[in-house]
């Protein structure tokens, strides 16, 4: 059976824990290859050097501090550094940061679909992304690696519009990564017990979901293979993401159908069948309500026309 159609915002996102794409942002979904590169003092001169509590649904960042103090808090547990040093922000992580005036650095944010997929190809890279972390290092540390030069070819390659920029893009993510994978060797954020059962809980739940959200599995299903009660699993989601069960599950529905409209010829109708709609015209509806365009505006927005 189709899923229930869903609204792309929800009344259960906690009004003191904002949930933007970037901060500031009205939050959408990511596109399936969003990298985005910026100074730290590009968007935090802006706001007094002060980014408040929030987070990303769909989004991994990773900030490498140069030189200057930051105070990064994850999850409620406080760093406070000079640089250099980098924090590790993975999806749904609440997280806030207090930069000094001559703070300087690098902010890369990309699709957590793009990070499992570098990841899959990337030894122990999982292991970094998917907690959150803050740590200094040591300078001699840094001039061991190619992360100066990396961070300005990133800058540069995210300000054209040049042919390849996707690719070029994610390879210099994927080598800035292993980088910092070189350099983050028992470093870590302590976050309360509570809170890393549920976000592991809720991790587990949406590698699940990235399994088989085309089946459309109903939640008892879901919270039987990962090992918990359906109130559990209600209660966690919404406390580490702001949103029900059932929610997580139509937004990656969503991701989905905006990938296959963007970059593959398959037919709308095809696209519906793929991601297990009975109906392709409840697919429709479905992707209409959540995205604010039906498939073939959102198709044809794209600059594509199959």
């Amino acid at each position: 059976m189709p899923p229930r159609t869903p609204g792309r915002g929800t009344s259960s996102e906690r009004a003191d824990v904002p949930a933007f794409f970037l901060y500031g942002e009205p939050l959408r979904a990511p596109d399936a290859r969003t990298v985005h590169v910026e100074t730290i003092a590009a968007r935090s001169s802006l706001y007094d050097w002060k980014i408040r509590a929030h987070r990303h649904r769909d989004l991994h960042q990773v900030l490498i501090v140069w030189r200057g103090p930051v105070e990064a808090q994850l999850d409620g547990a406080t760093r406070k550094m000079r640089g250099p040093a980098f924090v590790i922000v993975p999806p749904l992580t609440v997280h806030s940061f207090q930069f000094g005036r001559q703070t300087d650095g690098l902010v890369v944010t990309f699709a957590a679909g793009l990070a499992r997929e570098i990841c899959r190809n990337t030894t122990g890279l999982w292991e970094i992304l998917d907690r959150p972390a803050a740590a200094g290092f040591r300078r001699a540390q840094l001039a061991a690696t190619d992360l100066p030069q990396l961070a300005k070819m990133l800058l540069r390659e995210s300000s054209r519009a040049a042919t390849g920029r996707d690719s070029a893009l994610q390879g210099l993510l994927t080598t800035l990564l292993t980088n910092v994978v070189r350099i983050s060797a028992g470093a870590a954020v302590a976050v309360p017990t509570a809170a890393i059962r549920e976000r592991e809980l809720v991790a587990r739940f949406r590698e699940a979901v990235e399994q088989r959200y085309r089946g459309h599995f109903g939640i008892g299903i879901y919270a039987r293979d990962i090992g918990t009660s359906e109130a559990a699993l209600r209660k966690a989601c919404e406390k580490v993401a702001g949103q029900s069960p059932i929610q997580l599950i139509h937004a990656r529905m969503l991701i989905e159908a905006e990938r296959q409209l963007r970059y593959t010829g398959m037919s709308i109708t095809q696209i519906a069948y793929y991601l297990g709609f009975e109906d392709p015209a409840y697919f429709s509806r479905f992707f209409t309500k959540g995205m604010g365009a039906s498939p073939r505006s959102f198709r044809r927005s794209t600059g594509t026309t199959r």
